[in-house]
C-alpha cells in the first residue's frame, strides 16, 4: 500500500463500517418487538395527535407529555398513512439519521475539506450514532428527528449559498426541530449567537424576525389548541440524582474521550474563526449541557448526541487542517481518522456481535415472545398497568398510565402518594406488567447496594403493594404478570 493510499482506504474501511452498523437498524425496523421504553409511549400520543384529541389533557395525570407537540402530528399522519405509528416513527428516525450524517458532510465541505473529508465526517455521525446509540436509532422516538431538523439547519447556515436568503430557511429548521424536542439547544444556540456578533443588521432581521415570528406563531397555536396544559406538562419537575449522571456521563466520555480530544485539539490549534470556531462552540456547549441534564431522570445517551454530532463534523475539517501542516500526509490523516473512530472500533464488537445474533435468528425468536405476551394479555379484560407501553398498546389496553411519568408525578408531589398503590390496594388494575425491580432492594446487605439504577419506573412502594395484593401469573419476554389476589 502506498502512502497516497492510507488515509482514502482508512475513510473507506470507516465509511463501509459505519454502514455496516445502521445496517442493523435498517434490517429490524419492522420488527413487532418493542425496541425501547419509549416506542409505545410515542405511538399513543400519535394516536390522539390524529384523533384530534389533546396530548396534555389533565385527564391523564399518570400519562405526562412533557414533549412539544409537532412531532406526534409528522409521525401520526405518516402512520396513518401506512397503517402503523411505530413503523412510521421508526422510518422518520432512519431518515433523521441520514440527514445528520449528510449534514455533517456537508459541514466539513463548507469548512473546506475535500470529499474524503467530507465522507470521514459523515461515516462518523453515522457510525457513532448507530454503534453507540442503536437503541435510538430507527426507534419511535422524536429525538432524531428533531436533531436531523437542527444538523440540516446547520448545514444551511454554514454554507453560504443563497446569501441571506437562507436564513429564513434555517429559522425554519430550527423551530421545527424544538418544536419535536426543546431541549436539543446547543446549535439552534450557537447559531443565533454567532448571527447577533457578526451578522449584518441584514441578517439579524432575517433569521430573529423569522425566528421569533415563528415561536409566536407557534406559541398562539399551541395556547389555542392545548391552553395551560402545554406548559404544566413541559416544565413538570422530574427527579435528580448526580450519582446517576456521574454513571452516565462517565459511560459516555469513556467511548467519546479520543474523539473529544481530537476535535478539541483541532479547534484549539486552528485558530479559525470560522466554521471551525463554530464547531468548537458546538462541541463545547453541547457537553456542558449533556453534564448538565446528565443527572435528570429518564435520560439516556442521547443527552451526548450533539457531542457525538460535533466532533463527526470537526473530523473531515481537521484532517484537512493537518494534510496542510508539515507531517500531515495521508498516514497521519489516516491515524487522525482512526482516532476518531478510536472509541467506536473498541466499541465494535459489541455492536457487530448484537447485531449477528439478532439477526442469525434471535430477534425473530424474541419477537414471537412478544407476541405471545400480547396474545396473552388480550384475554384480560380490564385496565392494565404496563412497563412495556407497546405491550398494552398491541393489546388493546387505553392509554392510562405511563409507570415513568406516573412514578415521576408522585415523588414530586404533583399526584398523592398513593395514587398508583392505592389502585393496586383496591384491586382497580386487572393486571399489572412489569420488567424493572427495587430501586433499593432490601434484603441487600448494608454497603453492598448496587449502582443506583438509571430509569426508576416503580417506586418501591409499588412492589410492596404488588406482594400484599396481587400474585404472580405468568412470567415472559417482557417481564412478570401479575393478577390481584
Amino acid at each position: 500500500m502506498n502512502r497516497t493510499d492510507a488515509y482514502k482506504l482508512t475513510v473507506t474501511g470507516l465509511a463501509l463500517l459505519a454502514l455496516c452498523l445502521f445496517a442493523y437498524p435498517v434490517l429490524r425496523v419492522g420488527t413487532a418487538l418493542e425496541i425501547d421504553y419509549n416506542e409505545g409511549w410515542n405511538a399513543y400520543q400519535q394516536m390522539r395527535a390524529m384523533a384530534g384529541l389533546s396530548l396534555y389533557s389533565a385527564d391523564t395525570p399518570m400519562f405526562v407529555n412533557n414533549y412539544p407537540p409537532l412531532s406526534f402530528y409528522l409521525v401520526g399522519m405518516l402512520g396513518t398513512l401506512i397503517g402503523d405509528m411505530v413503523l412510521a416513527g421508526r422510518l422518520l428516525s432512519l431518515a433523521a439519521v441520514a440527514v445528520i450524517a449528510l449534514s455533517a458532510a456537508w459541514v466539513a465541505r463548507a469548512a473546506g475539506a475535500r470529499r474524503l473529508d467530507a465522507v470521514l465526517s459523515g461515516s462518523a455521525a453515522l457510525g457513532m450514532l448507530s454503534g453507540f446509540a442503536a437503541d435510538y436509532v430507527g426507534v419511535n422516538d422524536p429525538q432524531l428527528l428533531a436533531q436531523g431538523f437542527l444538523c440540516a439547519g446547520f448545514a444551511v447556515y454554514v454554507n453560504h449559498r443563497g446569501g441571506t436568503a437562507r436564513l429564513p430557511l434555517v429559522a425554519l429548521l430550527f423551530a421545527a426541530g424544538l418544536l419535536c424536542k426543546h431541549n436539543v439547544l446547543a446549535l439552534p444556540l450557537v447559531t443565533t449567537v454567532h448571527l447577533v456578533w457578526r451578522g449584518s443588521h441584514r441578517e439579524r432581521a432575517l433569521y430573529l424576525g423569522t425566528g421569533l415570528g415563528l415561536a409566536a406563531l407557534a406559541l398562539a397555536i399551541i395556547d389555542a389548541r392545548f391552553g395551560a396544559d402545554f406548559f404544566r406538562n413541559l416544565l413538570a419537575s422530574r427527579q435528580y440524582d448526580p450519582a446517576r449522571g456521574v454513571i452516565l456521563s462517565t459511560e459516555m466520555l469513556d467511548l467519546l474521550q479520543a474523539p473529544i480530544a481530537v476535535i478539541g485539539l483541532y479547534v484549539l490549534l486552528g485558530r479559525d474563526s470560522g466554521i471551525t470556531a463554530k464547531i468548537g462552540a458546538y462541541l463545547a456547549l453541547s457537553l456542558t449541557l449533556a453534564l448538565g441534564f446528565s443527572s435528570g431522570a429518564g435520560v439516556d445517551t442521547n443527552i451526548f448526541f450533539d457531542a457525538m454530532i460535533a466532533c463527526a463534523m470537526g473530523a473531515g475539517p481537521a484532517a484537512a487542517w493537518l494534510r496542510a501542516h508539515p507531517g500531515g500526509g495521508p498516514r497521519a490523516c489516516a491515524a487522525l481518522a482512526l482516532l476518531v473512530h478510536a472509541g467506536l472500533l473498541f466499541h465494535m464488537p459489541i455492536a457487530l456481535g448484537r447485531f449477528a445474533v439478532d439477526m442469525a435468528g434471535d430477534l425473530k425468536e424474541r419477537e414471537t415472545l412478544f407476541l405471545e405476551d400480547i396474545a396473552w394479555l388480550k384475554t384480560v379484560p380490564g385496565p392494565a398497568i404496563c412497563e412495556s407501553l407497546l405491550l398494552c398498546l398491541r393489546a388493546g389496553k387505553p392509554m392510562w398510565i405511563d409507570p415513568y411519568g406516573g412514578t415521576q408525578a408522585i415523588t414530586n408531589g404533583r399526584l398523592p402518594a398513593d395514587a398508583m398503590t392505592g389502585l393496586l390496594a383496591r384491586h382497580e388494575v386487572a393486571v399489572v406488567q412489569i420488567t424493572s425491580r427495587r430501586a433499593h432492594p432490601a434484603d441487600e446487605p448494608k454497603g453492598a447496594q448496587s449502582m443506583p439504577p438509571r430509569f426508576i419506573n416503580f417506586a418501591d412502594e409499588m412492589f410492596d403493594e404488588l406482594d400484599r395484593s396481587y400474585q404472580l401469573r405468568r412470567v415472559g419476554i417482557t417481564g412478570r404478570f401479575y393478577l390481584p389476589k
